[in-house]
Parts: structure tokens; sequence; C-alpha cells
């Protein structure tokens, strides 16, 4: 789906933009303008900054929560030690 009508950016392109700037240890925050500068473009109107914060919010959420049932599942006296 087409998420920026001014630079013809789909859902599917700012989602690997953020993909590959988180996966990148040397690379910048995710926002935004950052994931439009990664893609090559420049924000214009800016009436897809919602759903653009959203997409870049959706994975970001995701890997916090695997990361949290990942502590979740470690050996309970590990844990307990660490509380």
């Amino acid at each position: 789906m087409i998420i920026c009508s001014c630079n013809v950016l789909s859902d599917k392109q700012l989602r690997k933009a953020a993909e590959e700037m988180r996966a990148d240890p040397n690379g910048k925050v995710p926002t935004p303008g950052a994931v439009f500068r990664h893609l090559g473009c420049r924000p214009r109107c800016g009436s897809c900054f919602p759903s653009v914060i959203d997409i870049i919010h959706e994975k970001a959420s995701e890997e916090a929560e695997t990361s949290t049932s990942e502590q979740d599942q470690a050996d309970p006296v590990l844990r307990s030690a660490a509380e």
C-alpha cells in the first residue's frame, strides 16, 4: 500500500528501510526523516508521518516483546537473582 504519495513509497519499502537502519550497528535511529533519507528521498508535505511512525514502531515493539518473552523464559534461579 502506498503510504507516501509525494514520493510514492509503500509500507513495505518503509518497513524494510527501518529494519535495515535498526540492523546497522552504526546506523541512525529510524525516524521518519532518517528513513526517507535512507531511501534517497526527502519528506515533502509530511502528511504521511503518522503512518511512517506507526510502521517504524510496529517492528520495534515486536522486537521488544520478543526480548521480554525471552527473558521470561530464562532460568528461574537466574531470574530471581536478577530481581
